[in-house]
């Protein structure tokens, strides 16, 4: 038990520094952060899988609060445990405030300036693309068969064309998900059914 717990406590020590290295060096914020936690946690570090950041991204996305911060929480818990999610969202957050706070200080004095205004204009398309490639990248956990194809046309519709909220589309996304999986699991069981039958017809 005494080593399981040092275990987490030097893995807690590692999530420490590995999110406190992608706070000051990501900006965009949002899903923008997603493909650097992904690439360190399942490609550098290897503490995840591909599958389970999915996973925990699609959980993150669901619950309220910023998705960077749901996400370095609900992975440091996967690695470590409670320390582990601790760890995570403190070298995720820390970053972060120490450097709003500078920026707004800042702010104050430069917010007419015209290099700060034109920084910010090309900042903007720069957060797009980093949106976009974070999609790109999830999508292939995410898209992979025509329902799941249709789910995310059917919800991408519904928010550009539609005043709905955005708690109602993943609610939808979750009841066809759900759909979808007991349609699967009745088809395999059918199969099964079937197998075996065939396999008694043949064994008389």
């Amino acid at each position: 038990m005494e080593l399981r717990d040092e275990s987490k406590l030097r893995l807690s020590g590692k999530l420490f520094v590995s999110f406190l290295k992608i706070g000051p060096t990501t900006f965009g914020g949002g899903y923008a952060i997603l493909p650097v936690i992904d690439k360190e946690v399942t490609e550098n570090r290897k503490w995840l899988s591909s599958k389970e950041m999915s996973e925990i991204t699609a959980l993150s996305g669901a619950a309220p609060g910023g998705i960077g911060v749901n996400v370095a929480a609900l992975a440091g818990y996967r690695i470590a445990g409670i320390p582990g999610l601790l760890s995570a969202v403190a070298g995720i957050s820390l970053p972060t405030i120490l450097i709003m706070l500078i920026l707004c200080a800042a702010a104050t004095g430069l917010s007419d300036n015209r290099y700060v205004q034109a920084a910010l204009h090309g900042i903007k398309p720069t957060v797009v693309a980093l949106i976009v490639y974070a999609a790109i990248r999830m999508r292939k956990q995410a898209l992979y068969n025509p329902v799941t194809w249709g789910v995310a046309a059917t919800c991408l519709i519904l928010l550009l064309f539609f005043p709905i909220q955005p708690l109602f589309v993943l609610a939808i996304g979750i009841v066809i998900g759900m759909v979808a999986e007991a349609a699967s699991a009745s088809k395999s069981s059918n199969r099964m059914k079937q197998k075996q039958e065939q396999d008694k017809h043949h064994s008389m």
